[in-house]
């Protein structure tokens, strides 16, 4: 005989779960009270917020499913964010809440709320916990949702009551699906289709997305693209899916993707999509995305395809499966030669024209702090102007090794998802990089942080504004810097040391010799080598804009390199 909440955690080790991030309270009580001796580590965050964004980290970091817990009412809410992110970005993720006890659901009880139905359509699978005798069954139906497929993100809401209860405890369940159709395209039927589009395209491209990492399909993905050497770039989640230093390799595309991505992307009359939503950040306006090209899609969760417009060939499945199965296909395939558009799509006439370039301080900064970053490393970035330039500096070829929040773009997310980054790859050198306005919505984690003396390294790129939100007034609302002024900002350097975090400030004239040498390059070099936590501020010119810049409602050819 086990008490639920015993019970609840021994399923929780069935699932492989050994690390679990959250924050205690009345109705979750119990579980917290069984955790001791139930081989499940958990770590103590200062807010719910912090523990979901940890549990994502750990999450993003491994490809294992990330575990955040919190109690009823104002805990469970602190949740929504990152659940939210965590299905935007198909993250799998289990929460789990406490709910009042079963016999007041319903009765507006102390700090009762309907976590069902709150997180329904964030989730990709939710339940409310209606007796002790399912907690098996629930769990193991949670875990299966959210691995399979698509990844994402789970909510299991369990009365109080239940974790308090004994029952006989007969072992974990498991589930089993029911039988459905096959998703997985058989090689035989798309390939003739692919092969046939590639051999009329005379300008086809590769835009490669975090379905590719997700699915662990980069190793195929490398072999096919090496194999069929056309132009390719990613998303900001596919980037470390291509090897940066192949001669295809355009960058990043989108938004604020190189001059090289968007234009090839713009002009291409055949695009190979591999795991990737296209989003508008990707597409810029759909109505006049790829306008020339015909589109075949690589994707796993049939609800994004035709999103944009329709593609020509769908291929739906496994990418693991399906790219492998095409590379074959094609081993034998007469293709054309597309040098001459390689050399347009790849060739210097296409390299930025933003007149600054390197002449921005914080993009020599980066370049200096990455180049020095061992192989092994992971770097986080919080939401912003810094996010960008950080995605756009970014010459890695690590899978996992750029973490960021992209479809739901939530500030805060960097610090605590670092955390469960540190701690899930404790030999990684793990770089955090925030803005000084995403910083503080989870300052609080800095006592995480020293309490279990990560040797996280954390950058705030400091322009005293919302920097991203400023820029967009200042390019399109006329300079009106609406409640974007931060020149009000604590002094970081002095609330790291009053959380016993070494820190240190750095302004832009430290990059005015290029590459920097003596003084600067030791600060730099010993930032990174420290094995305890270290904080370090940039000053960041307050109007420093990200370009190349892709306006609302343009065409991924229409970037703006400077304010016009």
């Amino acid at each position: 005989m086990l008490k639920g909440a015993e019970v609840f955690l021994r399923c929780l080790r069935a699932e492989g779960v050994e690390l679990v991030f959250g924050y205690p309270g009345g109705a979750i009580m119990p579980l917290y009270d069984a955790l001791e001796g139930s081989g499940i580590r958990h770590v103590l965050t200062r807010h719910e917020q912090g523990a979901v964004f940890a549990a994502e980290g750990h999450a993003r970091a491994t490809g294992e499913v990330g575990v955040a817990i919190a109690t009823s009412g104002p805990g469970a809410t602190n949740l929504v964010t990152g659940i939210a992110d965590a299905k935007m970005d198909s993250v799998p993720l289990v929460c789990i809440t406490g709910q009042v006890r079963s016999a007041l659901i319903g009765s507006d009880a102390f700090q009762e709320t309907d976590v069902f139905g709150l997180t329904l359509s964030l989730t990709k699978w939710s339940r409310l916990v209606r007796s002790i005798a399912e907690i098996p069954a629930v769990i193991a139906e949670g875990f299966y949702w959210a691995r399979e497929g698509r990844p994402g993100p789970v909510v299991i809401d369990i009365p109080t009551d239940f974790l308090k209860a004994k029952i006989e405890f007969c072992g974990p369940a498991s589930f089993t699906p029911r039988p459905r159709p096959s998703t997985s395209s058989a090689a035989t039927e798309f390939a003739p289709g692919v092969i046939s589009l590639l051999q009329k395209a005379t300008r086809p491209v590769a835009l490669v997305g975090a379905g590719v990492k997700l699915s662990g399909a980069v190793s195929h993905l490398r072999q096919l693209l090496d194999s069929i050497n056309v132009p390719a770039f990613a998303t900001v989640h596919g980037l470390g899916a291509v090897v940066p230093s192949q001669s295809y390799y355009l960058g990043m595309v989108g938004m604020h993707g190189t001059r090289a991505a968007n234009m090839a992307l713009h002009e291409t009359d055949l695009l190979l999509v591999f795991g990737a939503r296209l989003d508008d950040r990707v597409t810029g306006d759909p109505t006049r995305f790829a306008p020339h090209a015909k589109i075949v899609h690589f994707e796993i969760d049939p609800a994004q395809l035709d999103r944009v417009r329709p593609c020509e060939l769908a291929v739906l499945g496994n990418l693991a499966e399906t790219i492998p199965s095409f590379r074959k296909a094609i081993e034998n395939a007469p293709l054309p030669d597309w040098s001459d558009w390689r050399r347009v799509a790849c060739g210097p006439d296409r390299a930025e024209l933003d007149p600054r370039g390197l002449a921005q301080p914080t993009i020599r900064f980066l370049d200096e702090l990455f180049g020095r970053l061992p192989e092994n490393s992971v770097i986080l970035a919080d939401v912003g102007q810094h996010q960008m330039w950080a995605a756009q500096r970014y010459r890695f070829a690590a899978p996992r090794g750029f973490i960021t929040s992209g479809g739901l773009g939530a500030m805060g997310f960097a610090l605590p998802a670092a955390v469960g980054v540190q701690l899930s790859k404790p030999a990684s050198t793990v770089l955090c990089v925030s803005g000084d306005g995403g910083f503080q919505m989870n300052i609080q984690e800095l006592a995480t942080v020293r309490r279990l003396n990560l040797p996280i390294k954390m950058v705030i790129v400091d322009n005293k504004y919302l920097g991203m939100v400023r820029q967009w007034q200042q390019l399109f609302y006329q300079r009106n810097y609406a409640e974007t002024d931060l020149s009000d900002n604590p002094d970081f350097v002095e609330i790291a040391k009053a959380y016993r975090i070494n820190a240190v400030r750095l302004n832009e004239q430290a990059m005015d010799d290029y590459p920097v040498t003596g003084q600067t390059a030791d600060l730099l070099e010993g930032f990174l080598a420290s094995r305890e936590p270290e904080l370090l501020v940039f000053d960041c010119a307050p109007e420093a804009n990200v370009y190349p810049m892709v306006p609302a409602g343009a065409a991924l050819s229409e970037m703006l390199f400077e304010e016009e």
